[in-house]
């Protein structure tokens, strides 16, 4: 089996250059479609394989945020009943997204980021900063800001001329801002829209159908990719997603707590909770459909997983087991 999904051949005047910048984008394309765990095994396969590849895929992923359309497109390629017509679909598809990859034309944010991937000399390279699994970890920034960054998190880092921008593609940060003395404007550039801070500390979450903003300090804007901004003063949160927002609400438990360690449930569902402590800590949990409507208070260390989950199992009369690399909460 070939380790990059062909969807089409190469063109015959591709450059050395642009044949890792295609199976990226067959790549793209293919964990999309099916994000199998398979899938992601061959693509690891690839991605490390060559630096080439390494370079190509960096790329992509900068401009994933921006790209939200395209993933949408991919499956009914992959279903049509005439097989010349799949094949045609699957080769314009590759291609916009190809285009995409070369040309963005989504405003500013869109054309700083294609700029940096051109290697325009104005634009600052992203520096890529990773959380391992079950680390937190602190940064500092060049602004005199701070960045606590959760389990699995990986943020990117570009400071310019005109901007200081932070690129969020996984887990939970929280940001206590610098005072810049360029004023320069700060934002995230996050999967499901751009945050402005507004002189403040929060934090952002990105679970897996939504994002959560929660303020801590001051102010906060949130600009879903296709919505209305909405505003986040400090003790609120809001969330939301590529397409729109909730209003902002009082913050019911401390949203950072995870920055020392903690898990803070006010009567959680089960599932939210599970979903939040795996977030924070790199523990998968399940938990069986029946626990669903059950709820959490208490206050949790994710830093000792093992123990708190036991802690929460008996409080709930429930049975704790591990399953693979995580933990299972069923009924006893």
């Amino acid at each position: 089996m070939p380790e990059v999904p062909v969807m089409t051949s190469a063109p015959s005047t591709a450059t050395a250059a642009d044949l890792p910048l295609e199976a990226a984008a067959d790549w793209f394309l293919l964990l999309a479609e099916d994000d199998s765990s398979e899938n992601r095994r061959r693509w690891q396969r690839w991605h490390d394989a060559d630096p080439s590849n390494r370079w190509a895929w960096e790329k992509v992923e900068k401009l994933q945020s921006l790209l939200a359309a395209a993933p949408r497109q991919a499956p009914h390629v992959f279903q049509q009943t005439d097989r010349k017509q799949a094949e045609r679909q699957s080769h314009s598809t590759r291609r916009q997204v190809l285009a995409m990859l070369g040309v963005i034309a989504t405003g500013a944010i869109g054309y700083r980021l294609a700029s940096s991937w051109q290697g325009a000399p104005d634009v600052p390279q992203i520096e890529w900063i990773v959380a391992a699994k079950g680390e937190r970890r602190e940064v500092a920034l060049p602004d005199g800001g701070r960045l606590w960054l959760a389990s699995g998190t990986r943020v990117g880092i570009a400071y310019d001329a005109n901007h200081r921008d932070l690129y969020l593609t996984a887990g939970v940060l929280q940001l206590t801002s610098g005072r810049d003395p360029q004023g320069r404007t700060l934002r995230i550039l996050a999967r499901d829209g751009v945050i402005r801070p507004l002189g403040t500390r929060l934090t952002v979450s990105l679970f897996d159908t939504h994002t959560v903003l929660a303020v801590q300090q001051s102010a906060a804007e949130a600009q879903p990719l296709s919505g209305s901004r909405v505003r986040v003063e400090a003790g609120q949160r809001v969330l939301f997603s590529k397409t729109a927002s909730g209003r902002p609400e009082t913050a019911l438990f401390p949203e950072d707590a995870w920055t020392r360690g903690l898990l803070t449930a006010l009567n959680m569902p089960l599932t939210e909770f599970a979903e939040r402590f795996a977030l924070y800590s790199g523990q998968r949990i399940e938990v069986a459909p029946a626990l669903a409507v059950r709820r959490v208070s208490g206050t949790f260390r994710i830093d000792a997983a093992e123990r708190s989950l036991h802690t929460l199992a008996d409080g709930l009369g429930l049975r704790l087991d591990q399953a693979g690399d995580g933990w299972r909460l069923r009924p006893r």
